[in-house]
């Protein structure tokens, strides 16, 4: 009975101290920033079919200095800030997805 308990006991142990690291990382602000930034720019660009200076005045957030570039070739829009870079594809089937975190 007690090896029963022991062998419980590490199990748990175990899947709680597994648990803890499989979680989610949450996202900082500059990282919220620059992902919605690059969201907005990419769907305007080429969901909306819209021009680069539009697009980019669109996808910028006043108050922050954010670098986004479009890249009609391979149809992605990047925004960077703080040291966060984040970038957002566009595909026929889906639109425009952001990249995932690192």
């Amino acid at each position: 009975m007690r090896r029963f308990i022991f062998s419980g006991l590490l199990v748990g142990l175990a899947v709680v101290g597994v648990s803890d690291r499989a979680r989610a990382k949450p996202a900082n602000v500059f990282q919220i920033l620059t992902g919605f930034g690059a969201k907005e720019t990419c769907s305007c660009a080429f969901v909306v079919e819209q021009s680069d200076d539009y697009c980019l005045a669109f996808g910028s957030q006043e108050g922050y200095d954010q670098v986004i570039t479009i890249d009609r070739a391979a149809k992605t829009a990047t925004s960077s800030f703080g040291g966060n870079v984040r970038t957002a594809r566009f595909t026929e089937a889906q639109g425009c997805l952001i990249d995932p975190l690192p």
